[in-house]
């Protein structure tokens, strides 16, 4: 392949430099001045300019690839022919690569699979239905933005080289990528979406087990394993794996192309009831995500917030949204920092500290300190139930970093930015030994979210009880004190998961007791976490949630909430 020089023109592009190269192809970051922006040019061997077969099975191909229009594969802009190089143009993104994030042995958190292995198949699913087969599917052809959303690229050139030269086929792109090739294609035999089915298969399994399953000395004894030796089950590598999501490997990589599954969409199917079957992420299971050092600066906008007024005077209901490493969340003229603790963010680099996070000091305000209301006595009777069918009792809030809205006979809250929170609360009462139910609505947010109950809020001093759990499975409660380290009662001064919270629900019926000593936290009629803590007994109570650490964005709606005095 000849070399293309930084400056040269290939066809209306102008080089600017080599970003990348390999057996099937060379990389070139380009610019296109009539629309004045930077493409990436994938040149193909020039070598097969020679062939007029090639040369028409080009034209052909290229015109079918650059039709694939989908949110997950790499866009082709255009295609053409100069000097003799044949050459593809697509979107430019400076972008890792999904083999860059996986580390050999280090398996990827699941709420982290699930989301790149969903796009990849889905991605999938759509140029099979296009009658496209990738055949050279492999962590390398997948790109992963900033936001973590992948990209599928290179589709249909290991195709067009296999009908130009068996030759570079054989030694370039099958002894190029031995690790993830499917039996049949290493036989040389007709392929159809079930050898990438076989590729994305190998893919899962790095990224559940963190390791391929046939590694050699050399390519071809790669080659003779995918062909004949045993796969490796999945649990002899990570002993500890879910037997649902295991077995869901083992057809996905059947030697007979007709065990495995047919289709993307099946396996992609299956691998959301194995899932739910595994029904959470557990520590052994994941590198727990990287928590945020303590006092790590964050900036944030000035904090937002509304109220309305009782006839008193004195404010019934607060909202506040802001940044959570730098989080002021105002009670009546309080400010209180939650713990940064993180939900769910990439494979970490580092392993994650055991301190609870560091509380910044509530900084002078210009907002009275509330004077003291009324407790409310309990006596086992229903102290607040509201359906969210009229509006006005809750605080709402739209702005360009979060909204709490009534919608349609709900709390809606959403957060537009990462590691974010929101919270409201219902009137100024003080309540003590109380009961909290809610049912939360998770509107296929990111499973890094946090939704829960604030509890006990003082309004003297800056400190109160939240409890919280996430469609991942995982929950926290955290005590919050004015001036001092927010301290984790669960978990061991971390976030932890439990198998009774359903992973990924369309909704769940959340509860709390506060109270008595004693905080519990319970998701759908099961309790998950109860821990004894006295000191506070009395407080405000209100509803929240939490983007993730590397999500950007959170959409839930709150129902249904009621509020009852522990007997």
């Amino acid at each position: 392949m000849d070399t293309i020089q930084p400056g040269q023109m290939l066809g209306p592009y102008r080089i600017i430099n080599q970003v990348g190269r390999g057996g099937m192809a060379t990389v070139y970051k380009a610019y296109q001045p009539s629309v004045d922006r930077y493409v990436a040019i994938k040149v193909l061997p020039s070598q097969l300019a020679e062939s007029r077969e090639f040369a028409t099975r080009f034209q052909q191909e290229a015109r079918i690839i650059a039709k694939l229009e989908h949110p997950h594969i790499l866009p082709v802009f255009d295609y053409g022919e100069s000097d003799g190089v044949a050459y593809f143009v697509m979107r430019y993104m400076d972008a890792g690569t999904l083999k860059e994030k996986m580390i050999e042995g280090r398996p990827l958190p699941l709420q982290e699979i699930d989301r790149l292995f969903t796009q990849l198949a889905n991605a999938l699913s759509y140029a099979h239905s296009k009658g496209i087969v990738h055949r050279d599917l492999k962590p390398a052809n997948v790109l992963i933005d900033s936001h973590g959303n992948v990209f599928l690229t290179d589709f249909g050139i290991a195709k067009l080289l296999e009908s130009a030269s068996p030759r570079l086929t054989q030694t370039d792109a099958i002894m190029g990528t031995p690790a993830y090739i499917s039996p049949e294609q290493a036989q040389g035999q007709t392929v159809d979406q079930r050898s990438d089915i076989y590729s994305l298969g190998i893919i899962l399994y790095e990224m559940v087990t963190g390791s391929v399953p046939f590694t050699a000395e050399t390519p071809l004894a790669v080659l003779f394993k995918h062909i004949s030796d045993p796969l490796p089950p999945p649990s002899l590598v990570k002993p500890d794996i879910r037997p649902s999501i295991e077995q869901v490997l083992l057809k996905a990589l059947a030697k007979d192309p007709r065990d495995r599954f047919a289709t993307a969409a099946e396996f992609v199917a299956a691998w959301e009831r194995a899932l739910q079957t595994a029904g959470h992420v557990t520590e052994s299971e994941t590198i727990p995500p990287p928590r945020p050092q303590a006092g790590a600066p964050t900036p944030s906008k000035p904090l937002t917030m509304t109220k309305t007024a009782t006839k008193s005077g004195l404010p019934t209901v607060w909202i506040v949204g802001c940044a959570v490493a730098a989080c002021a969340l105002f009670g009546l003229g309080g400010v209180a920092l939650m713990a940064s603790s993180l939900r769910g963010s990439s494979t970490p680099t580092s392993p994650p500290p055991t301190q609870t996070a560091q509380v910044i000091a509530p900084t002078n305000t210009d907002l009275p300190l509330p004077t003291a209301t009324a407790v409310v006595i309990n006596t086992g009777e229903t102290l607040l139930a509201d359906d969210f069918s009229n509006d006005g009792n809750w605080g709402t809030l739209t702005d360009t970093d979060s909204s709490v809205e009534y919608e349609s006979g709900t709390l809606n809250m959403q957060l537009f930015r990462e590691n974010f929170v929101v919270w409201s609360t219902p009137n100024d009462e003080d309540y003590r030994n109380v009961h909290l139910e809610v049912t939360v609505t998770t509107n296929d947010t990111d499973p890094t979210t946090a939704y829960g109950f604030i509890c006990a809020q003082q309004t003297k001093s800056w400190s109160f009880y939240y409890l919280a759990a996430t469609p991942a499975g995982e929950y926290a409660i955290i005590r919050a004190t004015d001036g001092e380290d927010d301290v984790f009662l669960t978990g061991d001064g971390k976030w932890a998961d439990s198998d009774q919270i359903a992973y990924k629900a369309a909704s769940y019926r959340v509860s709390a007791d506060c109270g008595n000593g004693r905080l519990t936290l319970y998701v759908d009629g099961k309790q998950i976490a109860s821990v004894t803590d006295n000191t506070y007994g009395t407080g405000r109570v209100g509803l929240f949630a939490w983007s993730g650490d590397e999500a950007p964005s959170a959409d839930v709606n709150f129902d249904d909430f009621v509020l009852t005095a522990l007997e």
